[in-house]
């Protein structure tokens, strides 16, 4: 895969030429160094990549009592990027990509149905939390509403129904509270 590595104003800048007709394009994981994940999509988004960096919206309280809004990414330290395997190399050698997740020595990948499912919560407005340390729980399918169809692990924590996506490949849960009226066992 030819690419070029240029140094322009203290930056530097990877061009490449692709080649579509080598496998398929598929959501690869990429660990970051912290808080360099806005860097890193802005830097392939105008290499033309597809990226993907779920961001939720926070209310933070500084010292002076004033309230501001940032946001928070979903995932600290991860960026997905819909892209062909050969594609990897010009993508891990930018300086703040720390390495591809990989699992048995091949690169990780998520699903465009979990991609889908983790966009579709991010729009429904509520609360959504990730968790890491995951309590096994009954495998169950939305019957109804947004995310009608989408298949997880039903969670249940202070008396609340939460309904959870599990990306194995990076060991985390995104959950959001759902009514157990909209939920069906598999």
């Amino acid at each position: 895969m030819p690419y070029t590595r240029k140094q322009k104003a203290g930056r530097y800048q990877l061009s490449m030429a692709s080649n579509s007709s080598a496998g398929e394009k598929k959501w690869h994981i990429f660990y970051l160094r912290p808080r360099t994940e806005s860097l890193v999509c802005r830097m392939l988004a105008n290499l033309n990549y597809e990226v993907f960096w779920p961001v939720i919206q926070s209310i933070r309280i500084w010292k002076n009592r004033q309230k501001k809004k940032i946001k928070l990414p979903l995932f600290p330290n991860y960026l997905f990027v819909y892209t062909y395997a050969h594609e990897l190399y010009p993508i891990k050698r930018i300086p703040q990509v720390v390495s591809c997740v990989t699992c048995g020595g091949k690169p990780s990948t998520l699903s465009d149905q979990e991609i889908d499912g983790i966009r579709r919560m991010l729009c429904l407005g509520r609360v959504i939390t990730v968790e890491t340390k995951f309590s096994k729980g009954e495998r169950v399918r939305i019957l109804s509403g947004p995310l009608k169809g989408y298949e997880g692990v039903l969670i249940t924590q202070h008396s609340k129904t939460r309904f959870g996506i599990q990306l194995k490949a990076i060991n985390h849960t995104v959950c959001i509270d759902v009514a157990r009226s909209e939920l069906g066992k598999l």
